[in-house]
């Protein structure tokens, strides 16, 4: 573990993220889009990860939602202790179906038949990815048909306060077990841990600059100069973002629809199709609060 890193939180049980592979043995932290065999899936399937993440997380936090009888089959298999990447590979699949994202048929074909990684495939995206809004009605609409009620809690992030946001994401911590964040144009960095599953390592370990990408928090992890490491599954690893620099690329037009969610279990049906009818007004405050919220500081 670096030495600068103070403590890591219980904010998480470590075994709800860790997914093996039966046959190499092999851990990852949390799934990977890559393991889609589409690659218009992989290029615009990290909310249905992300949902994945979470769902499993907020399942094993609250055992009692699995005891209805109508509860699927499918949802069942990813929340045992032991989980497997073959399973939550299909999982995610079946969560993927469920959202609302717009392909372009013709280029999905072109896109499908390249060689993953390719530039010109990078140039000729085959869909617009998920929406803010989207991955709410998505996931809710998933969710229900698994026989699961669940209710949307949602904080559009644009102009966000550093201690709002921060409360945001320790309330999803404590609540459901994960918060999913959505980034948009705002670029911020992420360190990569090539290391074991779930640790913070020293060793061969990467910066990416992220945008328009889910990624699900697991965990807050405090260093020694103040500063604050929220802690995320992305990509099957393990990584961090520094707290300060997230909530620093929130303060600009770009996070106009950038977002923190998480979910609890819902009293009844009724509860989900509400959040499901509000989940546009979602997107309208993220872009006013992207447009506007620089004057209301």
């Amino acid at each position: 573990m670096d030495n600068n890193v103070k403590s890591l939180k219980q904010t998480e049980r470590r075994d709800d993220f860790i997914i093996k592979d039966r046959k190499s043995g092999a851990s990852y932290y949390g799934g990977d889009q890559n393991w889609y065999r589409s690659n218009t899936m992989a290029y615009a399937g990290c909310g249905s990860v992300a949902a994945a993440n979470m769902l499993r997380a907020l399942l094993r936090k609250n055992p009692q939602i699995l005891k209805k009888d109508n509860v699927g089959e499918g949802i069942k298999a990813i929340v045992s202790e032991e989980c497997y990447k073959d399973d939550f590979a299909e999982f995610m699949g079946s969560i993927y179906k469920s959202m609302f994202i717009f392909e372009f048929p013709v280029i999905r074909r072109i896109y499908d038949h390249g060689k993953r990684g390719k530039k010109p495939l990078k140039i000729l995206p085959p869909s617009f990815g998920m929406s803010i809004n989207g991955f709410i009605r998505g996931t809710l609409k998933y969710s229900l048909k698994q026989g699961i009620s669940l209710h949307a809690h949602s904080l559009p992030t644009a102009f966000c306060g550093y201690e709002k946001g921060l409360e945001f994401i320790k309330e999803g911590l404590r609540e459901s077990g994960s918060v999913v964040l959505l980034t948009s144009l705002n670029r911020h960095p992420l360190k990569l841990y090539y290391g074991k599953s779930g640790e913070l390592e020293k060793g061969n370990n990467s910066k990416k600059g992220i945008r328009s990408h889910f990624m699900t928090i697991t965990g807050i992890v405090e260093e020694d100069e103040g500063d604050i490491l929220i802690k995320f599954t992305t990509w099957g690893r393990v990584a961090t973002v520094s707290y300060n620099e997230l909530n620093r690329s929130w303060q600009s037009i770009k996070a106009y629809t950038s977002c923190l969610y998480y979910f609890t279990p819902a009293e009844s049906e009724a509860v989900v199709r509400a959040d499901m009818r509000k989940s546009f007004g979602v997107l309208c405050k993220a872009v006013f609060k992207g447009l506007f919220g620089w004057a209301m500081r």
